[in-house]
């Protein structure tokens, strides 16, 4: 099979959904508490320190978010999956379409 068609199956379409909503929501956790660091140093209750130790734990915290989802497909699947809060939750919101295996 083409990898193209590949593609066109509601099997890969409901994975690669649960992939960008586990992406989107891993870089919300590592991003969201780096946007509330600037915000408060705009308001003069972090320092520049304070900020550099902020930007430097955000961009280690991005690595492993980019480690994570540079693995093959199957594999992320597989731990997205094991994620078991995060996963029922997502899979309660986003039921598969008929045929489609979880």
């Amino acid at each position: 099979m083409s990898r193209r068609k590949k593609h066109d199956t509601p099997q890969w379409r409901y994975e690669q959904a649960m992939i960008d909503a586990y992406y989107d929501d891993w870089m919300h956790r590592t991003l969201d508490p780096l946007y509330e660091d600037f915000q408060r140093w705009k308001r003069g209750e972090l320092t520049h320190w304070d900020m550099d130790k902020a930007i430097h734990e955000a961009h280690k915290q991005n690595q492993e978010v980019y480690k994570f989802f540079t693995q093959k497909r199957d594999f992320i699947v597989g731990l997205i999956k094991m994620d078991e809060a995060w996963f029922e939750a997502w899979v309660a919101q986003n039921p598969p379409p008929p045929g489609v295996g979880i």
